[in-house]
C-alpha cells in the first residue's frame, strides 16, 4: 500500500522541491504546512503564525495536524489511492511522532527528514543569491536580513538533526548534489 509522505526539515533543505517531484513523478498531491500556518494567521487567538517562535507555533499547530493526518490516512481518499506529499518545518516532534510512528499509522506515513550538514552559511548565502527566483521568499530579503535568516536556518537544522536521531527518522543530507539526492529519494519510494 502506498503511504502518505511527510517531508520535514529546516528551511532551504529541499522539502518543497522534493514534494513537487513526488507530485510530478509519482502523482502525489502536495500539502504545504506553511500554507496551513498562513491560513491560521487569520485567527490570531490560536497563536499559529510565521515569523514567530517556531517551537510555540509547532506546538499550537500539533493538535490540528494530528486530526488532519488522521483524516488523510483514514478517509476515503486514502483507500481510493489518493496520497499526499506533506512538507513543512512546523513539527512538534514530541506530540506528532508518537502518533505517526504508532503501529496504526506507521503503515500509512513515510517520514523523510532533510538536512544540510556539509555546507557553510556563506555557501548557502551564495546559493540563494545565485539560484533563488521570485517564487522564493528569500529572493526578496535584503542582504543583512538574509544573513540573519541563514544563521537561524542553521540553528533549526541542528535542532532537526537532533530530533531525526532521537526519533530514528530516515534522513537525507541535501548539502551536496541536491538534485541527485532528491532523485534517489523519489526512486526509492514505492
Amino acid at each position: 500500500m502506498d503511504k502518505n509522505i511527510l517531508i520535514i526539515g529546516a528551511a532551504r533543505s529541499g522539502k518543497t522541491t522534493l514534494a513537487k517531484k513526488l507530485v510530478k513523478e509519482k502523482g502525489y498531491n502536495l500539502i504545504s504546512i506553511d500554507d496551513l500556518v498562513s491560513g491560521f494567521e487569520a485567527f490570531p487567538q490560536l497563536h499559529i503564525k510565521h515569523d514567530d517562535n517556531d517551537i510555540e507555533t509547532s506546538s499550537n499547530l500539533a493538535p490540528f495536524l494530528i486530526k488532519f493526518f488522521t483524516e488523510l490516512a483514514e478517509g476515503n481518499t486514502f483507500y481510493d489511492g489518493i496520497k499526499y506529499a506533506i512538507e513543512g518545518t512546523h513539527i512538534d516532534f514530541e506530540i506528532l511522532m508518537p502518533f505517526l510512528q504508532s503501529e496504526k499509522y506507521k503503515e500509512k506515513y513515510e517520514i523523510i527528514g532533510l538536512t544540510y550538514n556539509h555546507i557553510t552559511e556563506q555557501e548557502m548565502y551564495e546559493n540563494i543569491k545565485n539560484y533563488d527566483t521570485e517564487d522564493d521568499w528569500t529572493y526578496w530579503c535584503e542582504d543583512e536580513e538574509l544573513r540573519g535568516n541563514i544563521k537561524y536556518f542553521f540553528e533549526r537544522n541542528a535542532f532537526f538533526n537532533d530530533k531525526f536521531r532521537e526519533y530514528q527518522i530516515k534522513t537525507y543530507d541535501t548539502s551536496l548534489d541536491r538534485e541527485k539526492v532528491l532523485k534517489k529519494i523519489v526512486s526509492s519510494l514505492k
